[in-house]
């Protein structure tokens, strides 16, 4: 799946309206935050539903816990193109009898509330629940997030040619979780962001702020 073009489209537009709560020197180590990723219909977002969505809680201490904090599995109520079940595998008869989005939408932001929310290319998984919530006729208002795509890229690594799992290598961190399945690439995010916020923690910029800031580009 390629989704850094519809990130960046989404990046500039949410850095202007975020405005993040805690203070930016807050160490990242005593933030609570929780690492997400959807599994979609497609990419298009105007067009695009949820059918998997999972939530990893990283406790204070940049502690991961690796068993879901939630890990849904929603029928979009639309075909599930042959092209996403080649990636996620999910099909129809995977979601028939599952709740709708609308019906797991309480507990699903009940599960992000009041945290900062990580994400690998999360731009896009912000914009998806965001026209899930114009969709459904509920309120959504975007959290402070940080995207692990973005921070790696501002560690100088080369984001559009690495997949996850091969960030992941390059960083040395042992990899856990499935491929494309929502609650596996939740924890690979939540892998991944610990491991960038102990390079922040050896350069003394293991902060909100520093996060924030490695995510405009490369340390100096």
């Amino acid at each position: 799946m390629i989704i850094a073009d519809i990130f960046d489209r989404f990046l500039a537009a949410r850095r202007r309206r975020q405005r993040p709560r805690t203070p930016a020197h807050t160490p990242l180590e005593a933030l609570e935050m929780v690492a997400i990723d959807s599994e979609t219909t497609g990419l298009e977002v105007r067009s695009a539903r949820i059918v998997s969505f999972a939530v990893i809680s990283i406790a204070t201490g940049l502690d991961v816990e690796p068993r879901p904090k939630l890990d849904l599995l929603v029928d979009p109520r639309v075909p599930i193109p042959a092209g996403a079940t080649a990636i996620h595998g999910i099909d129809a008869g995977r979601v028939a009898g599952a709740p709708s989005i609308a019906d797991v939408w309480d507990e699903l932001t009940a599960a992000l509330a009041d945290r900062i929310v990580v994400g690998h290319h999360i731009g896009f998984d912000l914009a998806i629940l965001a026209a899930e919530a114009r969709r459904i006729g509920r309120p959504w208002r975007e959290p402070a997030s940080l995207d692990t795509a973005a921070m790696a890229a501002g560690l100088g690594l080369p984001v559009d040619r690495l997949d996850l799992v091969d960030l992941l290598a390059r960083l040395g961190v042992r990899l856990r979780g499935e491929r494309h399945t929502a609650a596996g690439d939740a924890l690979m995010a939540a892998d991944l962001f610990v491991a960038i916020a102990h390079r922040l923690r050896s350069q003394q910029r293991a902060t909100l702020g520093g996060a924030v800031g490695l995510q405009r580009g490369p340390l100096a």
